[in-house]
């Protein structure tokens, strides 16, 4: 396989498009954003067969701000240290916004290797995902056994697609959200103070009628007041 590399656009089997039909609903059930990529991420890995996974969400200066992934333990992923900063091979997805898919990572001219304790992987398939015409982040998928096909990268590319919708998607319920918020409070504040309102125009009628009974002028006045 080369890199970058062309779209493709294969004819895929029915039940791999079965099976992207399926995937596609589960991401796109999912409203809360971080729900949205994990089930990129596991869907990505079911499709394909790949060993691990995980999708990047970038940043200013296309620098990594949220990593998801898969396919690691905790005690692996607490050996690792820090996530990724979307360097390197993984950086160059983001520059030229094209499928990278190598059957050795190693080969690839912006491979800048791995940090102590992170596991070697072999084969790898990265993918951008647009949202608004921008990229949004990186669907990465490494070893898969005997490397990833052209099927596989159908694959992901379509998926890529409909979890940048979901990812607008989501956002959009987040801003309605707020919105609603905002307006809740707003209606709560109108209520409160129409509600202080009546109870000091309550306060000031009793403090009148009080004044009228107190016999001491200095009293009265201070009532009035």
């Amino acid at each position: 396989a080369g890199y970058p590399c062309a779209m493709h656009q294969p004819v895929l089997p029915a039940d791999r498009l079965a099976k992207l039909v399926a995937a596609a609903a589960a991401v796109t059930r999912q409203t809360d954003l971080t729900a949205v990529l994990r089930t990129a991420v596991a869907t990505a890995m079911e499709l394909t067969g790949a060993r691990y996974g995980a999708l990047g969400v970038l940043g200013e200066h296309d620098v990594l701000i949220q990593f998801v992934h898969s396919g690691l333990d905790a005690s692996q992923a607490a050996a690792i240290g820090s996530p990724p900063q979307g360097k390197g091979m993984l950086g160059t997805i983001t520059r030229v916004a094209k499928t990278i898919r190598v059957d050795r990572i190693a080969d690839h001219p912006d491979y800048v290797g791995f940090p102590p304790h992170h596991p070697i992987m072999e084969t790898f398939l990265g993918v951008p995902i647009t949202v608004g015409g921008e990229v949004f982040g990186n669907l990465y998928l490494t070893d898969k056994q005997d490397g990833f096909t052209d099927h596989d990268e159908a694959l992901v590319e379509a998926l890529a697609v409909v979890a940048g919708s979901a990812i607008a998607t989501s956002r959009m319920h987040s801003r309605l959200r707020r919105a609603a918020v905002v307006e809740d409070r707003e209606r709560i504040a109108r209520d409160l103070h129409d509600a202080i309102i009546q109870d000091l125009f309550a306060v000031g009628l009793s403090l009148q009628a009080l004044g009228q009974k107190v016999e001491d002028p200095s009293v009265r006045r201070s009532l009035s007041e």
